[in-house]
């Protein structure tokens, strides 16, 4: 499934220019170690790198407020810092971190960079919410083994090892409800989960105009919102609802939802605690236990 035409804020590049300039002239620095600093834009990447590669590296999180939307965060001075000392950056990619971006390119020397949608060929204007893809996280794992020179260390690789471990038994677990519940129809108030909805096999009925609408933060139209609503009294698997980018229409929908009992799965963008395979695996077991409802899982 192809999920295109999301935008982004563009209006960066003042405030990186802002930042590094302020960061030059204070001599701002991040903080000295004896281990390598990995920068990542996003909490979820962040939390796989600091399971992957433990005492191996100090790795730093630039955006992990689960109350906040990653959509509009901007660039600041301490985001700066902490990338000129990076040796790795971690950006998700897909236009998603474009401000992350723009600080490593404002670097005098290039760390080295992790760009998780080029990894797994996913461009600018499709869905950028990677992190709910299990495969491309494992693909994430793997390849900053690789960068960070790690899988000679003995502990970095016994790490490393048990993350990807946990990441292809989540593959196998998506892999077999594909196969029992492909085409089981679902609701989303946006592409938050789209990736893995998709992984899955089922069906997402809300129209793709309203959850696009909604991702981008405008009015979808309303007949759009129309046949969400009415989708919602036909009795779909579960609605996916993505915390975060909450607003009245999305909590029309979620009530109305409920008032039809269909079963409502709470999500973020952001990782909620500090474990991705946990945060992963809860949404994962929410979905299979709503499927149960429906003979399949």
């Amino acid at each position: 499934m192809v999920l295109r035409n999301y935008r982004w804020p563009v209006a960066v590049g003042v405030v990186v220019v802002a930042v590094v300039a302020t960061m030059l002239t204070l001599g701002a620095r991040g903080p000295r170690s004896s281990t390598p600093v990995v920068v990542s834009g996003v909490s979820q990447w962040g939390a796989l790198a600091r399971a992957a590669l433990g005492a191996h590296a100090h790795v730093v999180t630039l955006l992990s407020d689960p109350n906040a939307d990653p959509h509009s965060h901007e660039a600041t001075t301490s985001d700066a810092a902490y990338v000129d000392e990076a040796k790795i950056v971690i950006e998700n990619g897909a236009g998603y971190d474009t401000w992350l971006s723009q600080l490593v390119s404002a670097r005098s020397s290039r760390p080295s960079v992790i760009n998780v949608a080029s990894l797994v060929g996913v461009k600018i204007g499709s869905n950028p919410h990677l992190f709910y893809d299990v495969t491309a996280a494992r693909r994430f794992v793997e390849a900053l083994v690789r960068v960070a020179h790690a899988s000679s260390d003995p502990s970095v690789s016994a790490s490393a090892g048990a993350v990807l471990a946990s990441l292809r038994d989540l593959e196998g677990q998506v892999a077999s409800l594909r196969t029992r519940c492909r085409g089981v129809n679902v609701a989303a108030t946006e592409d938050v989960t789209g990736y893995l909805l998709a992984s899955l096999g089922l069906h997402v009925i809300t129209p793709e105009s309203l959850r696009l609408a909604v991702g981008n933060g405008v009015d979808p139209s309303v007949g759009a919102l129309a046949t969400a609503l009415d989708q919602l009294r036909h009795h779909p698997a579960f609605l996916v609802n993505n915390t975060q980018t909450a607003t009245p229409l999305t909590n029309e929908m979620v009530s109305v939802a409920r008032r039809n009992h269909v079963p409502v799965i709470d999500v973020t963008e952001t990782l909620v605690g500090t474990n991705y395979v946990t945060w992963i695996r809860h949404t994962i077991s929410s979905m299979r236990r709503d499927l149960v409802l429906q003979g399949c899982a």
